[in-house]
């Protein structure tokens, strides 16, 4: 993308959501520069739950994005994923659970699971009953039905291949499958959630840190993640929980793996790339950010492009934690910035389903989020 012209006035405005996990982004630039000097990226310990945000905005590029100018501002306990549903309605994922919230901003619904830690992605299926969620914090993939709550479908990496993790330590979820592995010598670990805060396990101490995930749109009989430690993306068989390798060679702590045309993108967020995968997983090409100007100098060659998103065939949003939003119109090789508060670490961003139905008025509002009455 260095050699694309940057043209603001190509871009019309765009009404999106926005997730912002936490407002500690200076911070956060700065455990990254230290964790990648230390050769260890990840909490090694407990910290206090962060204060997210979900926003309502219009983007245009030069126009930042904070709490004056965003249409509507709602606190959330550290969330990341955000699914639209009919009638201006919402899931959010925060920490540890997730909400289910009207067109005002109250909480219709509030689903808990003893494996929600450190929740990532949510997204909707097809029929729009069930949500496939990513807990981090417990290496698990999960699908929530909307209507009874309950979780059908559970996969957790320590249960297919995935053991031990980094230190050499084994994951047991179960008192059978612990003693089993105790009974073979080695080094195990009882994973009781009750027992555990809302991130679930530390990062260090997951074996391999799923942070991603979508259904397979040609094949309902799969679903893909992104795995974190070991910058792979995976295909998983629904009734089996089997997987194979469908993508090598990503740097540590890839995100958002995305159906996009009919192929697949992903973002190689330590690199600061993004990924376009034929139908079956060949790279076909990809859209560098890391040599756009605005990154702050003390980065030098440190990047973190959270995610990037498509809002139609020829307009992408790259989240870029190092210099603001990035619209991109790839095949006019054009792209603008619309900065957001130096202090918010934006990690999903969604394009409202009408232009306008989303925010309502135009003048900046605040919301703060409902109690929960689940």
């Amino acid at each position: 993308m260095a050699s694309f012209r940057c043209d603001p006035d190509a871009f019309e405005p765009i009404d999106v959501m926005l997730v912002v996990k936490s407002q500690d982004q200076i911070e956060r630039r700065q455990r990254l520069i230290e964790s990648l000097r230390s050769g260890r990226i990840g909490r090694i310990e407990e910290r206090p739950i962060a204060e997210g945000l979900v926003v309502g905005a219009t983007l245009r590029p030069g126009r930042r994005v904070d709490r004056a100018t965003a249409a509507l501002v709602r606190e959330h306990r550290e969330p990341r994923g955000l699914a639209l549903m009919d009638g201006g309605e919402m899931l959010v994922a925060e920490i540890d659970r997730v909400l289910h919230l009207d067109g005002p901003g109250l909480v219709r619904r509030e689903y808990r699971h003893p494996l929600f830690g450190f929740l990532h992605s949510i997204e909707l299926s097809a029929d729009r009953r069930r949500a496939l969620l990513v807990s981090s914090g417990y290496d698990t993939l999960l699908e929530l039905d909307l209507a009874t709550g309950a979780t059908p479908w559970e996969w957790t990496s320590w249960e297919h291949g995935f053991n031990p993790g980094e230190d050499g330590t084994y994951l047991a979820r179960t008192e059978v499958a612990y003693r089993q592995l105790v009974g073979q010598g080695l080094p195990a670990r009882l994973v009781d959630p009750a027992r555990l805060g809302a991130h679930g396990l530390m990062t260090s101490a997951r074996t391999n840190h799923p942070n991603s995930a979508c259904y397979h749109p040609r094949d309902p009989g799969k679903v893909l993640a992104t795995l974190g430690h070991s910058g792979e993306v995976i295909e998983i068989e629904w009734s089996s929980g089997e997987w194979r390798r469908a993508v090598t060679g990503l740097a540590a702590m890839p995100h958002g793996v995305m159906p996009f045309g009919a192929g697949w993108m992903v973002t190689d967020t330590l690199r600061g790339a993004c990924w376009f995968l034929s139908a079956d997983f060949a790279l076909e090409k990809k859209l560098t950010f890391s040599r756009l100007p605005g990154k702050p100098a003390e980065l030098a060659g440190n990047e973190w492009l959270q995610s990037v998103h498509a809002i139609d065939d020829d307009l992408l949003i790259g989240l870029d934690a190092n210099r603001g939003l990035i619209l991109v119109r790839p095949e006019r090789r054009i792209y603008a910035v619309v900065p957001v508060d130096d202090q918010w670490c934006v990690h999903c961003c969604v394009a409202a389903a009408r232009p306008g139905s989303m925010l309502g008025t135009r003048d900046p509002v605040q919301v703060r989020e409902a109690d929960a009455t689940g």
